[in-house]
């Protein structure tokens, strides 16, 4: 099943498959590139407009709990969340959070926090 999406190509649209991601933001746009992502999903805003192509060929909207999951969060959390919250405030959390692998991908990139990890002796199976 394909699924064409208008965006700024010259073609005018992108083919999404099943397994990808799709930004739903301005759906008529033409000036919008990148709109499809590959057998993922692109990146998560305050807005959460990203959805999935099925199997079917419709188009489904990622729930708070899954954007809590794509931003490494445990399933527990998303619940404690979701007990005070409601769900346009669990996007905006889920969009505004910095997933920790990231955070930690940037930190060991730079040259004072490996000499932090190097002088403290830790190994990268103690992290």
């Amino acid at each position: 099943m394909e699924l064409p999406i208008v965006n700024g190509t010259r073609q005018g649209y992108d083919i999404a498959h099943p397994g990808d991601g799709i930004c739903l933001a301005y759906p008529k746009s033409a000036t919008r590139r990148g709109r499809v992502g590959k057998g993922c999903s692109q990146t998560l805003d305050t807005g959460c407009q990203m959805g999935a192509v099925l199997k079917c060929g419709r188009i489904r909207r990622l729930t708070p709990r899954e954007c809590f999951r794509l931003q490494g969060f445990p399933d527990t959390l998303y619940e404690r969340a979701a007990a005070v919250n409601s769900e346009s405030q669990l996007y905006k959390q889920a969009g505004n959070a910095v997933t920790a692998t990231v955070a930690y991908a940037v930190a060991m990139a730079l040259p004072e926090s490996r000499e932090v990890v190097d002088n403290c002796g830790f190994r990268e199976d103690e992290k």
